[in-house]
């Protein structure tokens, strides 16, 4: 479809001789925001990885931008504006907060500055306080705004967040959630992986379970209702 900004088709994915995804197909409209729910080990981090580049499917194809993108390197897609908050959060010990944001600031591939360093710390002003420490410095919450806001800062079509709130305290959840909120207004297309059903469903506009691999669903937030017992099971440790 032409309003689709990523076509995942089929994709198998292998670390060495592990199989790793089995045929994993999805796809995403400009301005949509998709959940990808999964307990850990069952494959979520590395669909975002293949759709990356970071590891190279074994077969399939992903289209972005209506564009076969399988043979581009990783660096090639980022700047083709996808930015990527990694589970851990990817901070560099010897930069401050401020040379975080400075690094990563630049316009998208069009020439637009939707995001600028002003206004990413207007959304994160607890950033604005800790501009002179290093990102390692940071709590576990302010690494993860610092890790959204560099990410903004590319100015990207496709946000793409791993383990959005993993970890994170009540209150930092909060307001990592109402950032993304504001980030799905402005019809930045998000990919979110996470377990918090409640707040995915008001978020998000389609779901997807992947459990040992395989989508077991994918649907609305209308069908994730209608099959939450299912969900909340395969969810469950």
């Amino acid at each position: 479809m032409k309003n689709n900004i990523l076509e995942v088709n089929g994709i198998h994915t292998l670390y060495g001789e592990s199989h790793i995804l089995h045929g994993i197909s999805f796809s995403i409209q400009k301005g949509e925001t998709v959940s990808i729910m999964g307990r850990n080990g069952m494959g979520k981090s590395t669909t975002l990885k293949s759709i990356l580049g970071i590891v190279r499917p074994r077969s399939g194809t992903i289209r972005y931008k209506g564009e076969d993108i399988d043979t581009q390197p990783t660096w090639q897609r980022m700047r083709n504006d996808i930015a990527y908050v990694p589970e851990g959060r990817g901070m560099f010990h010897n930069l401050t907060v401020k040379e975080h944001l400075q690094m990563a600031a630049r316009k998208n591939s069009r020439g637009e500055e939707n995001w600028t360093y002003d206004q990413v710390l207007d959304v994160f002003p607890r950033l604005t306080e800790r501009l002179t420490n290093k990102g390692t410095q940071l709590s576990g919450g302010e690494q993860q705004m610092l890790a959204i806001g560099r990410a903004l800062l590319t100015n990207p079509d496709l946000l793409i967040l791993d383990e959005a709130t993993e970890g994170l305290a009540p209150l930092i959840r909060k307001e990592i959630w109402d950032v993304i909120r504001k980030i799905k207004a402005t019809g930045v297309s998000t990919i979110i992986v996470d377990k918090n059903i409640k707040v995915l469903e008001e978020l998000c506009d389609q779901h997807i379970l992947i459990v040992k691999g395989k989508i077991k669903f994918s649907g609305d937030s209308e069908a994730l209702l209608a099959n939450k017992t299912f969900i909340e099971s395969s969810l469950a440790v």
